[in-house]
């Protein structure tokens, strides 16, 4: 061993760990390495030596905006029936903040950027109701709504733009009706 590799060694295992870590990073950012490598990232992921996942951020986020509410692609609750009738829809629902990107990044770095923790969950009551005509049959549908902000990240070793994403915080419901 060369003494350089001493000096390592005896600094300990989460030293290493780091060491080759920003290894690979600086590896990736040069280009060289696997197709695996060249994948976009500001994570590094591990498990210590008690075998817990770990994570560095290796970039920051910046140019955080609000872009407006939007509602969630899937229902989270929903209410049939044939008039003439009223449905209500009251239910508990648990709905989750979520981070979406082109790349890896971790929760950590996007929720200390945008204001808020984008892996919680909250829970709310909700209720609805909605009057459906003679003869038809309708459907009631509840929709999670977010509060949405978008994000940079750069590289905290070249500066350079890494990608793009979206953090959304669940801040109420939509609901929808069908009939026919």
């Amino acid at each position: 061993m060369s003494s350089s590799t001493l000096s390592f060694a005896r600094a300990g295992r989460n030293s290493v760990v780091v060491l080759a870590l920003v290894a690979g990073t600086l590896g990736m950012a040069a280009g060289t390495g696997s197709a695996a490598q060249k994948q976009k990232s500001c994570a590094a992921r591990y498990k210590d030596e008690f075998g817990r996942p770990k994570a560095y951020n290796l970039c920051n986020i910046k140019k955080v905006k609000y872009i407006g509410l939007q509602t969630g692609k899937n229902y989270i609750a929903i209410v049939q029936g044939r008039g003439p009738m009223t449905l209500t829809l009251t239910n508990i629902e648990t709905v989750s903040n979520t981070k979406s990107s082109s790349f890896d990044v971790t929760a950590g770095a996007v929720s200390a950027a945008v204001g808020f923790d984008v892996t919680k969950s909250r829970t709310k009551s909700m209720s609805g109701s909605w009057t459906v005509p003679k003869k038809k049959f309708g459907t009631l549908r509840a929709y999670p709504v977010y509060k949405a902000y978008s994000f940079e990240a750069y590289s905290k070793f070249d500066g350079k733009l890494v990608g793009k994403g979206v953090a959304r915080k669940a801040v109420g419901y939509r609901y929808t009706h069908t009939a026919k």
